[in-house]
């Protein structure tokens, strides 16, 4: 295993003396994994500002659109009916454009994520994940499961069960039927957590709840139905998010916020209103 350790180490020291060694503290002569783990999250760090660096070069080349299009409700008109925000990410993603919806207020973007593929945003979150530490939301997650008011003899889902919470293990210890789904396997979630959706599409749910995750998806309505589908009827979905005001926009990967006022939750069966 060392020897391994060995061979990665002296890799990485051939990229320092390429150039890149100002973006990194002094390492020690003897390396230990640990060292060798900071100092790729350091160069991958490096290399996802670098990256979109030039993204927004080449953006800087399109031409400005006369219209825009919200995400959310639809709404098509010029670009100037949409007042602008900027604001710059902190996980080295540059500066961030987002545009606010005359018609429904929701303030969303940015359009370069917007316009990723589904195989370029998994790279994102893959790059991410392993360049970045997620905060503990472990109680934030379990208090959004007792919104749903949930009866012992229920079976609930986790929507989003990375490997930054403990919310299951706890809810499972204390003999509450919960099962977890994380679409993005790099986010490397918890033991038992299916992160492929045609494994749970056979069940129905008594709950589904959340934590930070509304804010990350792209097309809200159309995944909020889809977890619907999978609720029995009268059931109840419990989303927590910080981003029904506009907070905490200095990160690229919140696509949605400022929509309190336009988002309704349902019931299973009943159709979300903006």
């Amino acid at each position: 295993m060392f020897s391994g350790v060995k061979a990665r180490f002296s890799a990485l020291r051939r990229i320092l003396l390429s150039g890149i060694s100002r973006f990194l503290e002094p390492l020690p002569r003897f390396v230990t994994r640990e060292h060798l783990h900071h100092a790729e999250r350091v160069l991958l760090r490096h290399q996802i500002s670098a990256k979109w660096d030039q993204i927004h070069r080449l953006e800087g080349l399109r031409e400005r659109p006369s219209s825009l299009l919200c995400e959310l409700c639809g709404h098509e008109s010029e670009l100037s009916a949409f007042r602008e925000f900027r604001t710059h990410c902190i996980f080295g993603g540059g500066e961030i454009v987002r545009h606010q919806c005359p018609a429904c207020d929701v303030i969303f973007g940015s359009n370069t994520m917007m316009r990723l593929s589904a195989e370029a945003l998994t790279e994102e979150y893959e790059w991410h994940y392993l360049a970045f530490d997620e905060g503990d939301s472990t109680v934030d997650e379990i208090r959004a499961f007792h919104g749903l008011r949930p009866k012992s003899h229920g079976r609930y889902l986790n929507w989003g069960a990375g490997n930054w919470s403990q919310s299951l293990s706890r809810l499972r210890h204390e003999g509450w039927d919960v099962l977890g789904f994380e679409p993005h396997s790099s986010a490397m979630p918890q033991s038992g957590v299916v992160t492929k959706l045609e494994h749970i599409e056979h069940l129905s749910f008594d709950g589904i709840f959340s934590n930070n995750l509304l804010e990350h998806l792209r097309h809200p309505a159309d995944d909020l139905r889809q977890m619907a589908s999978l609720l029995k009827p009268g059931s109840l979905m419990s989303h927590a998010t910080p981003c029904f005001d506009y907070r905490f926009e200095f990160t690229r990967f919140h696509f949605f916020s400022s929509w309190v006022d336009r988002v309704k939750f349902w019931h299973s069966g009943q159709a979300w209103k903006l």
